[in-house]
C-alpha cells in the first residue's frame, strides 16, 4: 500500500520469511443447535405466497411473489431466503388430480458466500438481512412456467421455507482489511527477537490506523453484513398459504 512506512515494510519483509508458512482456522463459535418448529415457528414468522392474475394463457408468464413477514423478534437471516429466488426452492405445483408436476428447470439457488477475518482466523460466512421486527421483504418468481411445464388446466401453487436464524454477524471487509489484519496477527505471533514488545506495538497500531483510514474510505460500499455459518442458531419450517391457477 502506498500509505505503509519504510519501517512498516522492513517488518514485513522480515515477517514474511518466518511466517508464511503460518495457517488459519476457523473461528470457534458457540453454536446452538435446537431448531424452531411449531408454533414457534408461526411466530417467527410468515410467508404468503401471490400472482396477479389466477388466470393465465399458456403463452403468457406467470409470475409468482412470496413475501416473508418477521414477527415480533428481530432475526438475523440469510438475505437469499427472503430477497432472492432461493426462496422458492421448495415451491410445490400440484394438478387438479392431486399429481406433483415435476420442475424441468431448477431454480437458482445461489447464496452470496464470502469469508472474512476475525481475531486472526478466516470465517466462512453467507451474506445476511437484520430482518427488523414486524418488517416484511419479497421474492419473486418472473415466470412460473420457465421451470413448470404447465399445460391448460387447474393448478395449487405452494412453498415451504426453511429460515434459517443466526445468533451474530459480521461486518462487510475490504480485501486490503483483511490482508491487514493477516498482518497483525503474524507481528503478533512472531517469534522473531527482533521484534520487541515495543516494535510489535508499533508495527501493530500503525496497520490499524490503515485499517481505520480503509474503513472511512469505503464506508459506503460496507455496509453489507454476513453471517458466520457456524453460528447458525436454528431454522424454522414457514408453509405459504396455497394459490389456485388455471391454464387456458
Amino acid at each position: 500500500m502506498k500509505l505503509l512506512t519504510f519501517l512498516n515494510l522492513i517488518l514485513i519483509v522480515c515477517l514474511f520469511g518466518c511466517l508464511a508458512s503460518q495457517q488459519t482456522a476457523t473461528q470457534p463459535i458457540q453454536t446452538d443447535t435446537s431448531s424452531t418448529d411449531g408454533d414457534a415457528s408461526s411466530t417467527l414468522a410468515m410467508i404468503e405466497l401471490s400472482s396477479p392474475k389466477t388466470t393465465y394463457s399458456a403463452q403468457d408468464p406467470i409470475p409468482v411473489e412470496l413475501t416473508t413477514t418477521n414477527g415480533k423478534y428481530d432475526l438475523l437471516v440469510p438475505i437469499s431466503s427472503v430477497t432472492m429466488q432461493r426462496a422458492f426452492r421448495q415451491l410445490t405445483v400440484t394438478d387438479s388430480n392431486g399429481q406433483v408436476v415435476m420442475i424441468k428447470k431448477p431454480i437458482p439457488l445461489s447464496n452470496t458466500m464470502k469469508t472474512l477475518y476475525k481475531a486472526g482466523k478466516s470465517i466462512r460466512c453467507v451474506q445476511g438481512l437484520d430482518m427488523r421486527a414486524g418488517t416484511a421483504h419479497t421474492s419473486q418468481l418472473e415466470n412460473l412456467q420457465t421451470h413448470y411445464r404447465l399445460e391448460p388446466g387447474s393448478y395449487t401453487v405452494q412453498v415451504k421455507l426453511e429460515l434459517e436464524v443466526y445468533r451474530e454477524f459480521m461486518q462487510d471487509q475490504h480485501p486490503e482489511i483483511i490482508e491487514l489484519q493477516r498482518e497483525i496477527f503474524s507481528i503478533q505471533n512472531s517469534k522473531n527477537p527482533q521484534f520487541t514488545p515495543e516494535v510489535k506495538k508499533e508495527a501493530i497500531g500503525y496497520t490499524q490506523d490503515q485499517i481505520d483510514l480503509i474503513k472511512e474510505k469505503y464506508i459506503d460500499k460496507l455496509q453489507n453484513i454476513y453471517l458466520p455459518l457456524n453460528a447458525r442458531r436454528g431454522k424454522a419450517l414457514l408453509e405459504s398459504n396455497t394459490i389456485s391457477l388455471t391454464i387456458q
